[in-house]
């Protein structure tokens, strides 16, 4: 499976209460800007530069991805290992 990221758009970007907003539509986490002066285009800016994507596959396209969701698309988690059972003898 290819995986191919690209960083995310500026409709994206949502104001909510006027404060700057991003949301995860993996997580749905939510990353807002503590000061209501926060302009749109310097947080698509900084969404961008901590590792926010758009990810899509062959079987998936997701517009907004936080860094945390892409790093488990890169690395996916394999089941533990579980060692055999030895009898006592």
């Amino acid at each position: 499976m290819s995986l191919l990221t690209s960083p995310i758009k500026f409709e994206h970007i949502t104001k909510e209460h006027g404060f700057v907003q991003v949301q995860c539509q993996c997580c749905q986490v939510i990353e807002r800007a503590t000061r209501l002066d926060t302009h749109p285009m310097s947080w698509l800016y900084a969404a961008n530069h901590i590792g926010w994507r758009h990810v899509a596959s062959e079987a998936f396209d997701i517009d907004v991805v936080c860094p945390d969701c892409v790093s488990l698309f890169n690395n996916p988690r394999q089941k533990p290992y579980k060692p055999a059972m030895r009898n006592a003898i």
